[in-house]
């Protein structure tokens, strides 16, 4: 039932995301801020998921669980209602709210669970019972295509109106609470300078990365950043442990956290854009209109428009089509591998399987990047793809149990989330600015009669500009990769690493 409920923060992930080219034409004139459904999830759930962790750490976690249901079930009804692209954001924005729902996880699975157990637990939190993994996307296919991408935000609804209740009923409370009052003020400072810093990364391509009203959102997001951290040293009750920042083991595996979260967000934003673009659709499309613009003829128009960039990448697949030739193979990957990871983890080490997972989403945005051209190499990709997924995450739930003391495992994990929420702003914008600057046109005859008329195509890109955003995340995978190795060598080989420089406990446990 944990698992369950953690996973409507993937679920509804693994449903909206493929569905942004449906949603974008109910918004067009909204162009690459399409991209926004996805970042926004990023920068609200960074801002929350240390608050949030620190109260289920305090206050019980099922209870805060329950209480983050509120504020997906709100979001979830605006989206599905709304016909304002604002009041959309934010009901994205209450849906984010949920994102510390797997951080709480983590410490719910690590009170309840008997040790033995506990590594394939989180194993399989990674990657959930399927729903969120292999049914998602055949959910989400067959909502669009049979109603409209409206009914995958009732769904949402539904699911967790169905799952409060059994929440209630079968998942005890855990006994285990941090002692200590709540550090409000240390919630404000991580909360606002987390947030600005994501403005900054996320609207950075369409302001200017070096304007200086630009700049001010990233210095002052910095400046809180700071202030937070001296803050912390000095606060009679942190709401999270300076030495935990200090750590090598859990700075290390925030970093990597934040890498492969920009590769996982990038790349689930870049494929289901690619798969379902229909390239002999579309440009019959544009001919047609540029014809009735000009009162031509439709073969007129034919034999003087010329298009500027390729296409090759568009698979013209429906969003069930692209669910079933190519969603399901990362989703079926990960979730046989999340918890084989996690069992392996416990066997040799979690460092094998987490330099394993990164080695995979590289060579799997690799093969993205270079063959993309038929729905078969974009599978074989994709299921790459997935098992570095399960791996990772196997892996990293596993390590923050491992590295945080027993009663700061909800904030810890908290503040991995908020790496990784990080790491989605940043991989969503990322692709959004790389391939912006490759935007598909079509050139007509002007209509002075003098030259000819250049047109962008909003919202479709060139196949160039694809090929570098994948480039792009793969770089950040292959830095992911190095660093868990390098840094592994030094930290995690060495089985059970006295925490003593850095004010740590001991967890135990083969790291």
């Amino acid at each position: 039932m944990i698992i369950l409920y953690a996973e409507a923060v993937p679920l509804q992930y693994g449903l909206s995301s493929p569905a942004a080219p449906h949603v974008g034409r109910t918004w067009p004139n909204v162009g690459a801020n399409l991209s926004w459904m996805i970042i926004i999830l990023g920068l609200v759930g960074g801002a929350t998921t240390p608050l949030v962790s620190k109260l289920a750490d305090l206050y019980g976690k099922r209870r805060v669980m329950l209480c983050c249901s509120a504020g997906f079930l709100a979001g979830s009804i605006l989206c599905a209602t709304t016909d304002s692209w604002t009041v959309f954001l934010i009901g994205r924005g209450l849906q984010a709210s949920c994102f510390a729902l797997t951080a709480i996880a983590v410490g719910l699975i690590r009170d309840l669970v008997p040790r033995r157990y506990m590594p394939v637990a989180l194993g399989a939190l990674a990657t959930g019972f399927g729903l969120s993994g292999v049914a998602s996307p055949l959910i989400g296919g067959a909502l669009t295509d049979a109603y409209s991408w409206r009914s995958l935000f009732w769904f949402l609804a539904v699911y967790m109106a169905a799952l409060v209740p059994l929440m209630v009923i079968v998942v005890p409370e855990t006994k285990l609470r941090a002692r200590q009052r709540l550090d409000w003020l240390g919630a404000i400072l991580i909360g606002a300078g987390a947030a600005l810093v994501l403005m900054y990364l996320s609207n950075g391509q369409a302001w200017g990365w070096g304007r200086p009203s630009a700049w001010g959102y990233l210095t002052a997001g910095l400046s809180l950043l700071v202030v937070f951290y001296l803050w912390e040293k000095r606060a009679p009750a942190p709401i999270m442990d300076p030495a935990l920042l200090r750590s090598p083991k859990f700075s290390v595996l925030m970093g990597i956290a934040f890498l492969a979260n920009m590769v996982i967000a990038g790349a689930g934003y870049a494929m289901a854009y690619m798969g379902q673009t229909n390239a002999g659709e579309l440009k019959e499309q544009i001919i047609a209109g540029a014809a009735a613009q000009a009162h031509l003829p439709v073969d007129a128009m034919q034999q003087v428009i010329t298009f500027d960039g390729g296409l090759q990448y568009a698979l013209g697949l429906s969003l069930l089509g692209y669910a079933v030739r190519i969603a399901l193979g990362s989703s079926v990957a990960g979730m046989v591998v999340g918890p084989l990871g996690g069992l392996w983890g416990k066997r040799v080490g979690l460092r094998a399987p987490m330099i394993t997972g990164m080695a995979a989403l590289t060579l799997s945005m690799a093969m993205f990047a270079a063959f993309h051209a038929s729905w078969g190499a974009v599978l074989t990709a994709n299921m790459v793809f997935g098992v570095g997924v399960g791996l990772y995450f196997a892996a990293s739930n596993n390590l923050v149990v491992e590295t945080v003391p027993q009663e700061s495992t909800g904030i810890g994990a908290g503040m991995l989330a908020v790496a990784g929420s990080f790491g989605t702003a940043v991989g969503t914008a990322v692709v959004t600015a790389v391939v912006s600057t490759h935007p598909f046109r079509f050139t007509t005859p002007s209509p002075t009669g003098q030259g000819t008329a250049a047109t962008e195509v909003p919202q479709v890109y060139t196949d160039t500009g694809w090929t570098l955003a994948m480039c792009v995340t793969a770089g950040a995978a292959a830095l992911g990769m190095i660093t868990a190795w390098l840094r592994g060598r030094l930290i995690w080989s060495i089985g059970r690493v006295s925490c003593s420089r850095s004010g740590l406990p001991p967890t135990g446990g083969r790291l």
